[in-house]
């Protein structure tokens, strides 16, 4: 079969012959961003109980088993975003898990916004139960049910070397 030369150039960002692992979606990314975060905020949050709890501990198995289940938290977060960097398919549904979380937290949660008058109250109200949730949405989609995703999560994670 002889080359077509009207046919376009294959793009970097497609599956081409010399490049055949899915580029990772944009979704993952901020996934990954988010778990580094919590991971960051978790630290904080440890050392600062630890400091805060030693000096009036009455018992310290409560402090230990206490900062244990902390940990615990750091390393699953550490995980889902190692896994997700390594497109491993359970991490997808982590991922889904965590967003759903993160937005059942976000709706829930009491608002304390102080609004100056009816026109600022209805905005705040559009946009924490109707944008927010739609973007929560979105991400979820994005991660798990998008056609990158699928691509991205159903290539096998590379070996280890």
């Amino acid at each position: 079969m002889s080359h077509n030369p009207y046919t376009p150039p294959q793009s970097r960002t497609e599956l081409s012959p010399e490049r055949d692992d899915p580029p990772r979606p944009i979704a993952v990314w901020l996934l990954i961003i988010l778990l580094s975060i919590f991971v960051a905020l978790f630290f904080w949050g440890i050392s600062r109980f630890i400091v805060g709890s030693w000096a009036n501990a009455a018992e310290i198995g409560v402090l230990v088993a206490s900062t244990i289940w902390r940990l615990g938290i750091v390393g699953a977060f550490i995980a889902g975003g190692y896994g997700a960097y390594r497109r491993h398919r359970w991490s997808r549904w982590f991922g889904v898990a965590l967003i759903v979380l993160l937005a059942v937290f976000t709706l829930l949660r009491k608002d304390t916004t102080y609004y100056a008058n009816d026109a600022e109250r209805a905005g705040g109200y559009v946009a924490r139960y109707v944008i927010v949730p739609l973007l929560f949405a979105w991400w979820v989609y994005a991660l798990a049910f998008s056609r990158k995703a699928r691509r991205y999560f159903s290539k096998p994670a590379p070996e280890e070397v």
